[in-house]
């Protein structure tokens, strides 16, 4: 029997204690120090009572905290629910009631928010984490010193449910994508086999781990092979470059406009890049002229395609073929079938256009308390992602258009439609549609089309602000465009591709 991904910390705490597990805040934690303070942890959560199954929620950056809070709930099976911090709390507040979770574990900076959260949610136990006074019985240290050094009963495989990532939808609630720990493990081992992560990685790692791409194409994967993660809060470009060289990274993951950023950083022509083995760019198409600049410097960037409920590889593109092979998401991961199919699910041949969909090892559980939604992505074993290609000649897949109409800004995942819900609750607004349009900085930003109701006077800034304080700022539409009608299709289907032709540049 293969155990869950919880033993993986004890696991090299026996074979090399004292290699460094993850480092944040500047302080080191050696795996046998790791390992004990995620049993001391555990220890104290079976004490609240929390036992397998039980959904245990964080609202954290990046740090030592979350971690812990990840395998210790691993080595319990209790399901780990991480939080997007930067939504709103009416948001975060649904996450927390859709799936009942009893304990939330939040950084002391985001006490407003938490303030909220807990009035939304009775009954919720609220543990914080950072600036602890002596004798809070509600801060995280004390909760760790109460706790026991001792490892729990090793009852968890890989048939487990180990977390629920939320991901937004098309119907403008987010759904609950529940991934095993098998899951975890066989995209550790995809991404081993790809690429592969060695025991002497150090792993950058400023993405936020909320996100499948942070926590699971570096992050869990490292740790799976003994490496060593470096977690750091907020991402500045000249302090990525400044720990690159400073603690000799190796790898790193984050979209193309992270690496955008570093090039454009003051210390881009004097740090010391030449521990780095590769960067993996991932959350957006990667311009070939960003692929030539790290080239330059010796640099080669990793890409491909994954979903938060494929955890997240799917395919990967050989770093060698970043340029020959511009624009493709690659081949499919070793424990990954992917093939292109039409409206009637029947399976198309090379160059032809239609569905990407996956199977696999890989491939999610269910969505949370969900059955339609999840029968509805999952036909045969076969998951639905949503996003339109086709395999070329020599096997790889390329994606032509997002049957979703989701939006990439910055690496983030952005729904229309939940743009859509909001505005159309504005007393000026008639009709609306929110389309992407090319943002230099972001790669796409949310852009809405308006049509006014009557002669009930608004502009754009009342607009943005209506949105403000209704949604996460990173989700704000940027611009708006007032149109006399929305141009529709026969059925009364807004015509997206219309939209974006006519209203789609990057400057209104």
């Amino acid at each position: 029997m293969i155990s869950g991904t919880g033993s993986w910390i004890r696991k090299w705490a026996e074979v090399k204690p004292e290699h460094i597990a993850w480092i944040s805040d500047g302080r080191s934690y050696s795996y046998s120090e790791a390992n004990s303070r995620v049993n001391r942890l555990a220890s104290a959560l079976l004490q609240e009572g929390v036992t397998k199954g039980d959904r245990v929620a964080v609202l954290l950056y990046n740090s030592s905290e979350f971690l812990e809070v990840f395998f210790a709930c691993a080595k319990l099976g209790a399901i780990f629910v991480p939080i997007n911090f930067r939504l709103a709390p009416p948001e975060a507040a649904y996450i927390l009631q859709n799936c009942g979770a009893q304990i939330l574990f939040s950084d002391r900076d985001l006490s407003p928010t938490v303030a909220e959260m807990e009035a939304a949610v009775p009954g919720l136990r609220s543990i914080k984490v950072g600036g602890t006074p002596s004798g809070d019985s509600h801060a995280y240290e004390t909760l760790v010193a109460a706790g026991e050094d001792t490892e729990p009963p090793d009852s968890v495989t890989l048939d487990d449910y180990q977390l629920i990532m939320y991901t937004s939808g098309t119907t403008g609630r987010p759904k609950g994508a529940v991934i095993s720990h098998g899951n975890t493990y066989f995209n550790s081992v995809n991404g081993h086999l790809a690429y592969p992560i060695l025991s002497t990685d150090v792993t950058y790692v400023v993405a936020p781990l909320f996100h499948m791409g942070a926590l699971n194409i570096f992050t869990t994967p490292t740790l799976h092979a003994g490496g060593t993660v470096l977690l750091e809060r907020a991402f500045d470009a000249t302090r990525t470059l400044e720990a690159i060289e400073d603690r000799h990274v190796t790898t790193m993951f984050g979209p193309p406009t992270m690496f955008q950023m570093m090039l454009e950083a003051p210390n881009w022509t004097s740090a010391d890049l030449s521990s780095l083995r590769f960067l993996f760019a991932g959350g957006a198409p990667c311009p070939l002229e960003l692929i030539r600049l790290y080239n330059a410097r010796g640099i080669a960037l990793a890409q491909g395609f994954g979903l938060t409920e494929t955890s997240p590889f799917v395919t990967l593109l050989p770093m060698e073929d970043a340029i020959r092979k511009v624009g493709s998401i690659g081949i499919p991961v070793f424990h990954a079938d992917v093939c292109v199919v039409d409206e009637s699910g029947q399976r198309l041949g090379r160059n032809e256009r239609g569905e990407l969909l996956t199977r696999g090892p890989h491939v999610f559980q269910a969505y949370w308390n969900n059955p339609a939604a999840t029968s509805e992505a999952i036909t045969d074993g076969w998951f639905h992602t949503g996003d339109i290609g086709y395999q070329d000649e020599e096997g790889y897949y390329f994606l032509v258009d997002r049957k979703k109409d989701m939006i990439i800004s910055g690496g983030e995942n952005i729904y229309p439609v939940e743009l859509e819900r909001v505005l159309e609750t504005h007393p000026a607004v008639r009709e609306v549609a929110v389309i992407g349009v090319p943002d230099a900085r972001w790669g796409e930003a949310p852009r809405a089309i308006v049509v006014r109701r009557g002669d009930v006077a608004v502009d754009e800034d009342e607009l943005i602000e209506f949105l403000r304080s209704r949604i996460a700022s990173y989700k704000l539409v940027k611009s708006v465009v007032f149109v006399d009608a929305l141009p529709r299709s026969a059925t009364g289907k807004v015509l997206k591709a219309d939209l974006r032709e006519q209203h789609g540049a990057e400057d209104k």
